[in-house]
């Protein structure tokens, strides 16, 4: 099948929540995240309409693109890349994967949209409280202590649709926003699961820090394992 990489826009918005939420449903730690009762329909729509907010929304930093099958057009994988302030402050820098900007008034309607699904910043239906708190805060620690160490082209959320798994939709996304990472000499830094640990391995990413949370005094059956790497430009 013929797969593309391309830019990201608010009209991919059901294509993209449909190929995040699957993914991340078939992770136990993520599921745990939810109140018991949120079908996973519910937890599409919701991510679908937080989508074009997110895509228009802090356009200087962020960067998006997408995986499709030229043939049937589906998304089938997506990331999310942030430049560092030097890159952020310019305006000539991967312009085919900043999402456009809306009109005024699309603009306000993606982030009502948005509102409507969130509490407190967070989707509805998700677990705050202490045990959110437990578990982000060794993440949030590792994250300071490596990034300190930059600046990075930062690559802060990576999905591929579970039917489609080692297809290589992953391995385009990633080296698109290493292609750009050597093009201005800039180090890249991920977060990664275990799931997809090799395939930055296979990209030359170097581990630096291994966290794993035991949060089984909130329910967890087995440890939160994160991977922070970091990789350097290839010039």
């Amino acid at each position: 099948m013929p797969f593309v990489v391309q830019g990201c826009s608010p009209a991919d918005a059901p294509g993209l929540g449909t190929a995040m939420i699957k993914a991340r449903l078939t992770d136990p730690h993520w599921v745990f995240m939810w109140e018991e009762d949120v079908p996973a329909e519910d937890m599409i729509s919701r991510s679908t309409n937080r989508i074009p907010w997110n895509l228009v929304n802090g356009r200087d930093t962020k960067r998006h693109e997408k995986v499709i099958d030229d043939t049937t057009g589906q998304v089938l994988g997506y990331a999310r890349w942030l430049l560092p302030p030097d890159l952020a402050k310019r305006n000539d820098v991967w312009l085919e994967a900043q999402a456009q900007d809306g009109t005024p008034e699309e603009r306000s309607a993606y982030e009502k949209m948005s509102d409507a699904t969130s509490q407190n910043g967070q989707p509805i239906g998700l677990k705050g409280g202490e045990q959110s708190r437990y578990r982000n805060a060794p993440l949030v620690a590792a994250d300071a202590r490596v990034t300190k160490n930059g600046p990075f082209l930062a690559l802060d959320y990576l999905t591929t649709h579970p039917d489609f798994w080692h297809q290589g939709v992953g391995s385009m996304l990633v080296k698109s926003g290493l292609d750009v990472a050597d093009q201005y000499g800039l180090k890249t830094y991920v977060m990664s699961e275990p799931a997809a640990l090799k395939l930055y391995l296979n990209f030359d990413f170097q581990l630096i820090e291994t966290v794993s949370t035991d949060y089984s005094q909130f329910g967890g059956k087995e440890p939160m394992v994160h991977y922070f790497l970091t990789r350097e430009p290839v010039i």
